[in-house]
C-alpha cells in the first residue's frame, strides 16, 4: 500500500513554471509594464477625476484651479447649486433623449439581427451579391450621405424637428454594420440545431428568437449598448435634422456656449448625462464578467 502511494505521489505532474513576468525575475521589464498600465489608467480617469472634483466645488474655486480637491466645508452647498443648475438646464430633455435612444437601439439590433439571419440561413438569387452590397456602405463615411438626407428627411418625408425623422436615418445607417457583426456570429451557429427545429415545424421566426438570439445575445447586447450610446451621444446628425426638439448633447452644447451655467454646474451637468451610459455599461458587464461574451467570440 505504501509503495502504491509512492507511485502515485511520482506520478504527479509537476506544475509549469509561470512564464508571467515577476519582479524577483525580470525588474526592468516589470517596471516598464507597470509604468506603461499607470500611465494609461491615468489618462482614462484623470478626464472622469476632474469632473467629479469639479461639480464638487463652487464656480470661483474651479475659476481659480480646477485641478485642486473640493473644500470640504462648501461641498455639500456646491452639490445643492450646481446639480439644481444642471438640472433645470437639461432636465426637460434628460429622459427624453434617453427614450428616443432606447427605441433607436432596439430599431437598430432587431434590423441589424433580421437582416443577418437572411443573409445567413435564406437561399436567393445574388445572396453574395447583395452582402457585398450592404458591405460596400461601410467603404463610404456616412457623413457624405448629409447633403441628400437632410432634404429628403425634411421635405420629401416632412420629418424635419421629429424624433421619428431623426431616428429613420440613424437605424437606416446603423443596420449595415449591425448585420455584418451578426452575421458572422449567426454563421458559427451548429446547423444541426436549424434542421431539428425546422423538422420540427418551426418557422423562421421562432427560429431566430428562441435559438438564434439566445445563442448570440451576448454579442446582441454588447451591439445594443453601442446603438444606445451612439444615438444618445449624436450631435451633428440631431443639430442638421432637429429644431425644437432638440436631444440632449444639442441641448448641453447651447446651454454652455450661451453661458447660462457657469464652471461647477456644467460639471454637474456632464455628471448627470452620463447616468444612463453607466448604468447600461453596469448591465452590460453581467455578460462580460461570466464568460458568456467570451463564448459568442468563439469563431
Amino acid at each position: 500500500m505504501e509503495n502504491y502511494k509512492l507511485n502515485l505521489e511520482t506520478q504527479k505532474i509537476k506544475p509549469k513554471k509561470s512564464t508571467l513576468i515577476m519582479p524577483h525575475e525580470k525588474p526592468l521589464a516589470q517596471i516598464i509594464i507597470l509604468t506603461v498600465i499607470i500611465v494609461c489608467l491615468l489618462f482614462s480617469f484623470l478626464p472622469l477625476f476632474l469632473t467629479i472634483v469639479n461639480a464638487l466645488k463652487l464656480d470661483d474655486q474651479v475659476a481659480s484651479n480646477a485641478f485642486a480637491l473640493p473644500d470640504v466645508a462648501h461641498i455639500g452647498e456646491a452639490i445643492v447649486k450646481n446639480f439644481s443648475a444642471a438640472w433645470d438646464a437639461i432636465g426637460k430633455y434628460y429622459f427624453k433623449t434617453i427614450l428616443v435612444a432606447l427605441i433607436g437601439a432596439v430599431a437598430e439590433t432587431i434590423v441589424g439581427a433580421t437582416l443577418a439571419y437572411i443573409l445567413s440561413f435564406k437561399d436567393f438569387y445574388f445572396k453574395d451579391f447583395v452582402f457585398m452590397l450592404f458591405i460596400s456602405v461601410l467603404l463610404v463615411p456616412s457623413i457624405i450621405g448629409y447633403p441628400i438626407l437632410v432634404p429628403l428627411v425634411r421635405d420629401t418625408f416632412g420629418l424635419g424637428d421629429n424624433y421619428l425623422g431623426y431616428l429613420i436615418a440613424m437605424v437606416g445607417g446603423a443596420q449595415v454594420s449591425g448585420m455584418f457583426l451578426f452575421k458572422t456570429f449567426f454563421s458559427q451557429q451548429p446547423k444541426s440545431l436549424y434542421e431539428s427545429a425546422q423538422l420540427d415545424g418551426a418557422n423562421d421566426f421562432v427560429i431566430l428568437t428562441k435559438i438564434t438570439v439566445p445563442l448570440a445575445l451576448p454579442i446582441i447586447l454588447y451591439y445594443f449598448v453601442g446603438c444606445f450610446s451612439g444615438i444618445y451621444n449624436e450631435y451633428l446628425w440631431a443639430s442638421l435634422i432637429l429644431d425644437n426638439n432638440q436631444t440632449l448633447t444639442n441641448i448641453m452644447y447651447a446651454v454652455v456656449d450661451s453661458g447660462a451655467i457657469k464652471y461647477g454646474s456644467m460639471y454637474a451637468m456632464y455628471i448627470i448625462s452620463s447616468i444612463p451610459l453607466i448604468i447600461t455599461v453596469i448591465i452590460s458587464m453581467k455578460y462580460f464578467k461570466s464568460g458568456e461574451f467570451a463564448a459568442g467570440l468563439k469563431l
